[in-house]
């Protein structure tokens, strides 16, 4: 499975993600695995950028993709790689595809995916109510394109690892933690991993979402210079006193979930 990405082909401080994948994930005969489930949390620039060389030119099969459901539009594109890797997202997510593409939400049903002794994969957002919520303003009127608030309704995900739990909140804000909090509170407590939301801004913390996770871990996703203007750290801190607070702006970030529930990061 792969979530997202932001793949770098020349640039020294990140890894680029293509070459990473290639060259950590093979079978026993040394054949590049396939990517099974690619979740696309929603498709912001920094989240779906290098989609078009990993699908066309990356020889990385792709079985499924996850997508949501939306009528977002950028209004400019930052770069024509932006507008490459939109026009290739538009592509992928369109009726006649040939892609499986999925779209899924909170009250569909099967609702959990990755079902084998229990349930591994469950979405708790985006919901209907969300969805909504992100097209219309607060006086009913239809949102322009552009304006579609993709940031509370993004997917975010509870991932079952052995006996650990993982949440994965993408850039997920205010009002879609409180709508998960008031629809699965009793799913957030004593969460092992948290990939932070927003990538450890303050736009992405909500106090009473990390204090119901708790979580041991916590890691943020963004460069030296956001992490000092916009980072949540010691929000994060003064909710969750015990956790430990990994970035990935110190480098590549490896977590290895046991089948004992240690987890050991790398």
């Amino acid at each position: 499975m792969m979530i997202d990405m932001f793949n770098h082909d020349d640039h020294d401080d990140y890894e680029n993600i293509i070459e990473y994948y290639k060259s950590n994930f093979k079978d026993s005969n040394g054949n590049i695995r396939s990517i099974f489930r690619y979740i696309c949390t929603h498709p912001h620039q920094d989240h779906i950028c290098g989609i078009k060389k990993i699908f066309e030119d990356s020889g990385i099969n792709i079985n499924n993709f996850w997508d949501i459901d939306h009528e977002f539009e950028p209004e400019e594109f930052q770069d024509d790689e932006h507008k490459e890797d939109w026009n290739k997202y538009k592509e992928i997510r369109k009726e006649d595809s040939e892609y499986t593409v999925i779209r899924t939400k909170r009250e569909d049903k099967p609702s959990k995916y990755w079902d084998d002794e229990e349930d591994r994969i469950e979405v708790l957002s985006p919901s209907e109510k969300l969805i909504e919520k992100a097209h219309n303003k607060e006086d009913g009127t239809k949102r322009k394109a552009h304006e579609v608030d993709l940031n509370n309704m993004p997917y975010v995900l509870l991932m079952r690892v052995n006996k650990l739990k993982v949440v994965f909140a993408s850039d997920a804000e205010d009002k879609c933690w409180e709508d998960i909090l008031d629809n699965c509170s009793v799913k957030l407590g004593n969460i092992d991993l948290l990939k932070a939301a927003h990538h450890g801004r303050l736009s992405g913390f909500q106090e009473k979402a990390v204090k119901k996770m708790n979580p041991k871990y916590i890691v943020f996703s963004m460069s030296n210079e956001t992490d000092d203007e916009h980072g949540a750290e010691e929000d994060y801190k003064n909710s969750v006193l015990e956790a430990e607070i990994i970035r990935t702006n110190d480098g590549t970030v490896v977590a290895k979930l046991g089948f004992d529930g240690k987890i050991e990061i790398e």
